[in-house]
């Protein structure tokens, strides 16, 4: 059966969609795979990788976790993870960090080379002080952009917003934070911590951020 024109680019329109609605959706399992890949290498120990999740030439990228303090710059990042969360650091009998990244809302601008990512991270920790054996969980934010570079999705801003980081035996409303890695020698940010706002039985807890909001174009 002979199309006509007009059925012709209807058809081309319809086939530019799906294209237009494949790629999408490709980047969105393709940024999925890579905030995953950051978690294992975390849970694994393997923290001397996680600088190469980020862009390596796109300015901007920045890394703001917890109490902690903004590094900015590709440099900062790479400080960050071999000085204040060093493998050297961590790696000690009965240490334990998992960090899952579950729940994403990812929206993604049309041109498919920016975005932005609102995870939930629940998690467990263990560690061995003075000979005692601690156990802690964790609740969080991962609050993302990401940027597309040289084809491949690459984080370009990473926070982590702590809700709790509790004893296990206390849990989080008699003892919401134990620790905090601003007080670490190691710790030299560029600049202070933004949204460091914690659990309180004394206020109405809101845990931002909110899920992000499309890209206008």
């Amino acid at each position: 059966m002979t199309m006509t024109m007009k059925e012709l680019e209807a058809e081309v329109f319809r086939l530019k969609e799906q294209v237009a609605e494949y790629s999408r959706v490709k980047d969105y399992i393709e940024i999925w795979k890579l905030q995953s890949r950051y978690a294992h290498l975390y849970f694994m120990l393997r923290n001397s990788e996680i600088p190469s999740l980020f862009a390596q030439k796109t300015p901007g990228v920045s890394i703001d976790i917890e109490d902690a303090g903004i590094y900015e710059g590709i440099k900062g990042v790479k400080r960050f993870w071999t000085t204040v969360l060093s493998e050297e650091r961590y790696k000690t009998p009965g240490w334990l960090a998992v960090h899952m990244t579950v729940n994403p809302i990812i929206e993604i601008n049309k041109a498919g080379t920016r975005a932005k990512g609102v995870w939930f991270s629940h998690g467990s920790v263990s560690a061995v002080r003075e000979g005692k054996g601690e156990c802690m969980l964790c609740l969080g934010k991962y609050d993302m952009e990401y940027v597309k570079e040289d084809g491949e999705w690459k984080f370009f801003k990473l926070a982590y917003r702590i809700a709790y980081m509790c004893p296990l035996d206390k849990g989080w409303v008699e003892e919401p934070i134990t620790g905090s890695i601003a007080g670490l020698p190691e710790n030299t940010p560029d600049k202070p911590a933004t949204n460091y706002l914690p659990y309180s039985r004394y206020r109405i807890n809101i845990f931002p951020p909110p899920p992000p909001e499309p890209y206008e174009d």
